[in-house]
């Protein structure tokens, strides 16, 4: 049986509180050996909680790992690459891993100079994001030249787009509005809530492409927290779409299909199984299985395990699965529409 792989993270925030709860469901598959913080008094307490060790520089740490995880507030980021990538051995970043001018430019040179650094984008690997893209890939829906994504914000929302439009590159022309609304305060992260409204920032954006395909970025951050804000889907191609979890898909002349993208779950009802989730089908068709099955685990968390199963495979000297270039493509574009917002004007990327 293969051992764990041993990996440490930098940064102790809510993010790498999600790596440890996933070593923990999948102590087989990877073992965190330690944690970089600068005050570690001030962390020791969660740490013994966790069963973790703390180091103070990224120096002591990565002897003892195959690679380390950045997982520090957008504003160290930059920072803490250029110095981890000083180091002998692997890097995966949270995102973004810029977030605005200074930091793009910074974290560019890092391209340059080869660094062995791979982004956590993990919503591609969302089960249902990876369903959808099965689907597409299968050429049953033809061309897909428009996609409209209410399902995360920014850099992230750019990734599906570019996913699933099979765009490369950064050419675009981009208009952004930023909206106001108001909406019923929900509690989220450990904040209580009281009966009253608040104020609901929307962002929304049409970009279109050189190439002609199209597609429409919609997100209200309320959609992460609040049970009365839902995400939305479209993916339009020459011979079908797909809406959230319905496909429509030309069959001939005379015929097309309607199915659901369904989730087959254990643990609901009469199950005596783990809560986790098996597999997601659209009629007789697997679009999506599990690899961490039974283990209690979110879809995001799943994400993550995918994350991390791949940059085990990229550290043993495997392929790139998110390079520090793919992320600064979505880090522009996100900055872009920064850029639209603040303007009010049409942006043209190179």
């Amino acid at each position: 049986m293969l051992k764990p792989i041993p990996f440490g993270i930098i940064g102790f925030g809510w993010r790498a509180e999600a790596y440890l709860r996933i070593s923990k469901q999948l102590p087989h598959l990877f073992k965190i050996v330690g944690i970089v913080v600068r005050d570690t008094a001030k962390y020791q307490h969660a740490a013994d909680q966790w069963g973790v060790p703390l180091y103070s520089t990224p120096q002591e740490l990565a002897q003892h790992c195959e690679f380390l995880v950045a997982a520090v507030s957008k504003a160290s980021m930059p920072h803490v690459l250029k110095e981890a990538a000083l180091l002998d051995i692997p890097l995966l970043a949270e995102t973004p891993p810029a977030f605005n001018d200074e930091g793009y430019q910074l974290v560019s040179s890092l391209i340059q100079a080869d660094a062995r650094i791979q982004i956590a984008e993990q919503y591609l690997l969302q089960p249902h994001h990876q369903a959808r893209t099965t689907i597409i890939q299968s050429g049953s829906l033809g061309e897909v030249r428009h996609v409209q994504v209410s399902a995360a914000h920014g850099y992230h929302g750019i990734s599906l787009i570019r996913q699933w439009l099979s765009v490369t590159d950064s050419n675009c022309h981009i208009v952004s509005r930023h909206l106001e609304l108001p909406i019923q305060e929900v509690p989220h992260r450990g904040r209580a809530a009281q009966d009253r409204l608040e104020t609901e920032i929307q962002d929304i954006s049409i970009i279109t492409f050189g190439d002609g395909k199209s597609a429409v970025l919609d997100f209200a951050r309320s959609q992460y927290f609040s049970p009365i804000r839902h995400n939305r889907i479209l993916i339009r191609g020459s011979k079908g779409e797909i809406r959230d979890n319905e496909v429509t898909r030309y069959l001939d002349a005379n015929n097309y299909e309607d199915l659901s993208i369904r989730r087959m779950q254990d643990g609901l009802e009469g199950s005596l199984a783990p809560l986790s989730l098996r597999e997601l089908r659209a009629g007789s068709e697997c679009l999506y299985r599990n690899p961490y099955h039974p283990a209690q685990l979110s879809d995001e968390e799943i994400a993550m395990a995918e994350v991390l199963t791949r940059m085990t495979a990229y550290a043993a000297g495997g392929e790139s699965f998110y390079s520090l270039a793919e992320a600064l493509i979505d880090v522009r574009l996100s900055l872009a529409i920064d850029e639209s917002i603040a303007t009010g004007n049409e942006v043209k990327v190179l």
